[in-house]
């Protein structure tokens, strides 16, 4: 970010549901450049998985009438299917969802897939052998990637990889161009961990940063820009200090609000805001 401000994306959650053409105009008429695309672990979206020619190229065709990026994309289905998982069927169709995913995503043109920092979810106990299996199943998935040039991205969450420091291990353990870092600094925060610091461990493989700010203790994505106590100036100004010029991509939940436009448009100006202002700091 040393020169200017960077590509500023939006996740696809932050926007009201619709068809993609809707969707990627909000995003753009916000004053967004790239749209993160959410599989998550509902049905719906898996089944984007099974996208056939036609429509990948209708969602290809209305980005670019859009003037919008298909830069990101966030791959939350784990949840439901654990790479660590001690069920080898659970593990198995964890790792399809991932190939799917990068298939997709190479034939959409997305560069990076943000995936869970966890071994297991909510319906196992998190044991050494369940972070081993997550480990070796990484190992696979980098190798899938690493044909396509699509960039796998953990990102730090609650329970196994909590912070950059820790992931930073496995990606340092994995060793491979296309495994790097996704962090969301919300996240980091709300966990107790000081993002600005964690940020630092990071430096030279933050592949994407998700935005939002956060309270401790609390992970809602509806709070508005400015009113948490996150500390942006801050988080900017060791963005611009480790040399990250990677994109910065808003994550909120507004599916629910009728003026999800306001909300989006306000973070977008707010970031703008204290982006520039850490710049002049620097000064």
């Amino acid at each position: 970010m040393k020169d200017g401000l960077p590509i500023f994306g939006i996740y696809e959650k932050a926007l009201k549901p619709g068809p993609f053409r809707e969707m990627f105009r909000d995003a753009a008429q916000a004053g967004y450049q790239a749209f993160e695309l959410s599989i998550d672990a509902t049905d719906e979206r898996l089944r984007r998985l099974e996208w056939g020619k036609e429509e990948i190229a209708e969602v290809w065709q209305a980005a670019a009438r859009s003037g919008i990026r298909l830069l990101t994309m966030c791959l939350s289905g784990h949840k439901r299917f654990p790479l660590g998982s001690t069920d080898p069927e659970i593990r198995g169709t964890g790792m399809k969802i991932l190939e799917r995913a990068v298939e997709l995503s190479r034939r959409l043109g997305i560069r990076v897939i943000q995936i869970p920092g966890f071994d297991v979810y909510d319906r196992e106990e998190r044991t050494a052998d369940t972070r081993k299996r997550y480990v070796e199943s990484l190992y696979q998935a980098v190798r899938l990637a690493e044909r396509e040039c699509v960039t796998l991205a953990i990102e730090p969450v609650e329970g196994n990889l909590l912070a950059v420091r820790d992931t930073m291990e496995v990606v340092r353990q994995i060793d491979s161009l296309f495994l790097q870092i996704y962090p969301d600094v919300a996240n980091i925060n709300s966990l107790g961990i000081d993002p600005i610091e964690d940020l630092s461990y990071g430096r030279g493989h933050i592949a994407a940063v998700h935005m939002r700010d956060s309270l401790p203790g609390i992970y809602d994505a509806t709070i508005p820009f400015g009113t948490g106590e996150l500390d942006f100036d801050g988080v900017f100004r060791r963005l611009r200090e480790i040399g990250f010029a990677g994109p910065l991509i808003v994550e909120m939940w507004n599916t629910e609000r009728p003026e999800y436009r306001e909300y989006i448009v306000q973070a977008r100006e707010y970031m703008e805001e204290h982006i520039r202002k850490a710049g002049k700091e620097d000064v």
